[in-house]
């Protein structure tokens, strides 16, 4: 497959059976990562690869057909093993869950010693952007800290921080102040003049 299209990676997702509000989160991750990949890309030429981005970031959560809980991100990169996912994609997918996590972090949550710490900028970019969407939606990095501070580990809250410094010194700004924080939703499609109305939210 190589690396697959949005289309293909949606499609994958629907095909696997992947709920629809999970679907929705993972097309907000994929707005937020290329928001943060095409900020980097205006100061720091190519260096970031988008199309990588798109298929990661939205595949990262592939495996929530099968289980929402933290095994997910095996089942991700099992099925996009599976389908023959370019290997980039895989590891954008392996590597998207908390700030990054070393083998010692993987094997004391139960999962196989990979090592889980992004490296390249795609990785990176992915992962900062899942981190920066909670269940209602995009948060400030503040909001993110303060939520991991209550349920997380000091490693996560500095692993978090650090990534948003760093992107953020790429792309010459704060991360915060990069778009988009919600999606476009279709409210109502006209019969009469097939015209589509919008609404933002997620």
């Amino acid at each position: 497959m190589g690396i697959p299209s949005r289309e293909d990676s949606l499609a994958m997702l629907r095909e696997a059976g992947v709920e629809e509000h999970v679907i929705e989160h993972s097309r907000l991750v994929e707005a937020v990562a290329l928001g943060f990949a095409k900020a980097i890309n205006e100061r720091q030429t190519g260096m970031v690869n988008e199309e990588l981005v798109t298929a990661g970031a939205l595949l990262h959560d592939l495996g929530r057909c099968k289980t929402h809980d933290i095994q997910h991100v095996v089942w991700s990169v099992q099925l996009a093993e599976e389908a023959q996912v370019d290997p980039a994609v895989v590891e954008i997918i392996r590597c998207h869950v908390g700030g990054g996590l070393t083998p010692y972090d993987a094997e004391t949550l139960g999962l196989p010693a990979w090592n889980m710490m992004p490296t390249t900028w795609e990785e990176k970019v992915v992962n900062h952007a899942d981190s920066l969407v909670g269940e209602k939606g995009r948060r400030t990095l503040k909001k993110t800290l303060q939520h991991i501070r209550r349920v997380g580990t000091p490693m996560w809250y500095k692993r978090v921080r650090e990534l948003h410094r760093q992107l953020s010194g790429l792309a010459e700004q704060d991360l915060d102040l990069v778009g988009p924080w919600t999606l476009p939703r279709v409210s109502r499609i006209s019969r009469e003049t097939g015209a589509t109305r919008f609404f933002k939210g997620i």
